[in-house]
């Protein structure tokens, strides 16, 4: 008999159910931690109150925090949650503070062994730093998410970096020897998103539902608790992308000069998990590009990529320090990646595909924040004291010992599982039959 917890988590909320009705049938017991009311009411019609816990802003803050000696770097989890960080400081911090002390609790308590949840909310991150940090509770904290690259498997991340993947003794039934690049694709479900947002339909929708408060639950902590602030931060992304598509003026990559050899920098979607969670530290992408630029040789010229769905995310003034820069260009948003890794040298993203996909060609790859394909000994990972002190060629030689592809690709497709760790929203396969089925026997192992 096992007990273990799932993070309710908007849509990936039905799969975890599918997942967790299965797993019921080999003596796996489901708890619940859940931050939004309508998922709690509709999962306690599904499971017995007593496993689910209810983290509402109201109802935490009510609690009467008892004393523990907890250091989950609480300003750190509040500067990186995308709604926290817009909220009132006099209930945030206190909020979190007192998170520490119900959740202990509630996994002592319950004899909870595993906690399945993601690394983008500040009170994920909570469960996930309690769990590593107080070895008495004998909980281990997992991120089953997808490895991106091959389509359709996932593996279950034992850090808040998605960078060490949780190792299983199991042996591997894939068919696949070498991985081989192929575009992710959650890229066709990115498209789709794009293409929405440019209408006018999309954007009476938003207005609709502000009005309405649709969808709204203020006692959530993951949701604005003030609507205005979502209707400062929305309109801002209608302005953004506006001026961004009157006003700047990116470079086609057949006019790059051919004469030079090409470093390409990737820009993120902001805010992101991958970029304020598993890149703090590196949030600041204006710097990142500048400090690339301070390393750049006389015979490099740097080449930035807008994500093409964070268009609105970033200001005028972007776009313009960037292209200020000597032998800096900003391409077209929409150029091929795929064939960008055959006409540049050297890639450097915060935690990007580009990087993975990159070093998957024997490429030069660097990342700031660690990454699991760090692994390769083409894929490095630098910090602000490699720039200070290697110039540019100094790093390109300077690769790590690290794995062939051939070697990364046996340890990747044995520590991870055939089936879609997505959404039903995103991707509605992951909620087939026949996916679910994969999935439970994937969290079965991880269990075991």
């Amino acid at each position: 008999m096992k007990n273990i917890c799932f993070i309710a988590n908007y849509y990936k909320t039905d799969v975890f159910v599918k997942v967790a009705q299965s797993l019921k049938q080999h003596d796996i017991t489901t708890y619940w931690i859940i931050p939004n009311l309508k998922q709690y009411i509709d999962l306690s019609s599904q499971f017995p109150k007593a496993q689910l816990l209810y983290i509402g802003k109201k109802e935490v803050l009510s609690e009467s925090a008892e004393k523990h000696d907890f250091d989950l770097k609480i300003n750190e989890l509040v500067y990186g949650d995308r709604v926290l960080r817009e909220e009132s400081s006099t209930w945030t911090y206190d909020y979190l503070l007192k998170l520490q002390s119900l959740y202990y609790n509630f996994i002592k308590n319950n004899t909870i062994s595993h906690i399945f949840g993601e690394v983008t909310w500040a009170h994920e991150l909570v469960a996930h730093r309690l769990t590593l940090q107080e070895n008495t509770l004998n909980c281990e904290f997992l991120n089953p998410h997808t490895i991106r690259i091959p389509n359709g498997r996932f593996a279950f991340f034992t850090d808040e970096f998605q960078s060490k993947i949780k190792e299983i003794s199991k042996i591997s039934i894939s068919k696949m020897d070498t991985i081989k690049i192929e575009k992710p694709s959650y890229l066709s479900i990115n498209d789709k998103l794009i293409a929405k947002k440019g209408t006018l339909k999309h954007n009476l929708k938003l207005i609709q539902n502000f009005v309405s408060r649709a969808n709204q639950d203020a006692n959530d902590p993951t949701l604005y608790s003030n609507p205005f602030t979502q209707l400062k931060i929305r309109s801002a992304e209608v302005c953004n992308r506006f001026l961004f598509n009157k006003r700047v003026k990116e470079t086609s990559v057949k006019k790059v000069p051919t004469n030079k050899k090409k470093v390409l920098f990737t820009l993120h979607k902001q805010p992101e998990a991958s970029i304020d969670v598993i890149g703090r530290y590196y949030e600041n992408q204006l710097d990142l590009i500048t400090n690339i630029w301070r390393i750049l040789p006389e015979d490099y010229i740097l080449l930035v990529k807008e994500h093409s769905n964070a268009i609105g995310d970033r200001r005028l003034k972007f776009y313009k320090s960037v292209k200020k820069l000597r032998h800096t260009y900003l391409i077209d948003n929409k150029a091929d990646s795929h064939k960008l890794l055959d006409g540049c040298d050297v890639f450097f993203t915060v935690s990007g595909t580009i990087a993975y996909e990159a070093a998957l060609k024997g490429k030069h790859a660097f990342t700031f924040a660690p990454t699991f394909f760090n692994k390769m000994s083409t894929c490095n990972q630098v910090s602000w004291k490699g720039f200070k002190n290697y110039s540019l060629k100094n790093l390109i030689n300077k690769r790590n010992q690290g794995l062939t592809v051939n070697e990364f690709s046996k340890w990747l497709l044995d520590n991870s599982f055939e089936g879609i760790m997505s959404d039903a929203f995103g991707d509605p396969r992951c909620m087939e039959s026949e996916n679910i089925d994969s999935l439970t026997n994937a969290f079965k192992t991880a269990i075991k």
